[in-house]
């Protein structure tokens, strides 16, 4: 028994020496110190939180960049166009209105083509030409007509001419127009370039008219003429041969000798 006891108070010594010894070797801790706690969950979600961040950041710059060509895009269309042929397409069509307010002969303008139409291609067979028509008359009407028909067709190629001379300006215009349109950076320039065409092709259709015009005027005082010179001819006939009567053989004394 008494060794029993022994060897437990032993024991319970030796355990109690052993913890002495470790609380010795231990470092003492401050009373106000805290042992640090990593907690999993916070930090969990402050990594999310830092990676939707990341992701609004890098969507925020894709928009940028994204304005930026889009900035870029509207700079390229309202980009004007290099080239202008107007002042060309103007000068051409400015020698053809010149040319056809030049016209000699019978003229464009309807009070003007009335006043010479009276003048130019009486009617002779009116009441106001009955017995008033004499040779010199219907020659110096003649002539007159004959001279608006010759100022006529001579306006008329001259006309012609100044649109032909203008060929090979608008061949070049239009070429460079077209490199223009094809090589455009941005919608405003192909517009332009398109608008300038359009241009180029109402100045040829408005040319082709007035040529067309002049034609027609040159034609229609031909036809007048020829017309005219018919009811001239008509007119001097009446004039030589009178109303129809026949003529009468009179008796005259020749040199003093009886009648016959």
């Amino acid at each position: 028994m008494i060794h029993a006891w022994l060897k437990r108070t032993g024991t319970r010594v030796v355990g109690n020496a052993l913890i002495g010894a470790l609380l010795a070797i231990s470092p003492v801790l401050p009373a106000s110190a805290t042992v640090p706690v990593i907690d999993i969950a916070n930090l969990s979600q402050n990594v999310l939180t830092a990676a939707r961040t990341l992701a609004e950041v890098n969507n925020q710059i894709t928009q940028i960049q994204q304005g930026i060509s889009m900035l870029e895009n509207q700079a390229r269309n309202l980009t004007t166009l290099p080239f202008s042929a107007l002042a060309e397409l103007q000068s051409s069509m400015g020698q053809i209105d010149r040319l056809m307010g030049q016209a000699q002969g019978l003229a464009y303008t309807v009070q003007q083509v009335q006043a010479q139409f009276q003048q130019l291609y009486p009617n002779y067979q009116s009441a106001n030409f009955q017995g008033n028509v004499t040779q010199a008359g219907l020659l110096a009407d003649a002539n007159a007509r004959w001279q608006a028909s010759v100022s006529t067709f001579q306006h008329t190629m001259e006309v012609q001419s100044q649109i032909v001379a203008s060929i090979p300006s608008d061949q070049a215009d239009l070429s460079a127009l077209v490199g223009q349109s094809q090589g455009a950076v941005g919608a405003l320039q192909a517009i332009q370039a398109s608008n300038q065409l359009l241009a180029l092709q109402a100045r040829q259709l408005s040319a082709t008219q007035d040529l067309i015009a002049a034609d027609a005027r040159a034609q229609a005082a031909n036809a007048m003429q020829n017309a005219e010179a018919r009811s001239a001819a008509e007119a001097d006939w009446k004039r030589f041969y009178g109303n129809g009567v026949s003529y009468t053989p009179t008796p005259v004394n020749v040199f003093g000798g009886p009648a016959p």
